[in-house]
């Protein structure tokens, strides 16, 4: 299929990876300090990544590639989102919280009215 998609010049490429940061797809990784287009099938051609780049090093050209694959994109997306998260939201992950107060026995207990209480949360995410 014959189609516009991304051209990165290497030449050009200061590897500054603002490219890879806007191309929402995953289309464009940074790969020896230069970036490079990894899949063509990851490059909706839209050109998201043409703006931020500062040298010009992107542009469009017209060639035969494979078509776009949203779906493909989307779980490349979705596995680099959560690679590094526990269970693939940062709000899920188990923390505990120190909440040390000065009177850690009875932290509520005499506490002026136009003073709100400290927190007793202790753990993230709160169990109910």
């Amino acid at each position: 299929m014959i189609r516009n998609i991304i051209k990165i010049d290497e030449e050009k490429c200061n590897g500054c990876g603002l490219c890879a940061d806007a191309c929402h797809e995953g289309a464009i990784a940074m790969v020896d300090g230069k970036a490079k287009l990894i899949r063509d099938d990851y490059c909706d051609g839209l050109g998201d990544c043409l703006p931020t780049c500062p040298t010009g090093a992107i542009a469009f050209e017209q060639r035969e590639a494979a078509a776009f694959d949203k779906a493909a994109a989307e779980a490349n997306q979705q596995a680099a989102t959560c690679a590094n998260l526990p269970c693939g939201c940062p709000g899920s992950e188990s923390k505990t919280l120190d909440r040390s107060t000065p009177d850690a026995a009875n932290p509520v207990t005499n506490i002026p009215a136009n003073v709100s209480p400290a927190s007793q949360l202790t753990q993230w995410p709160v169990q109910i």
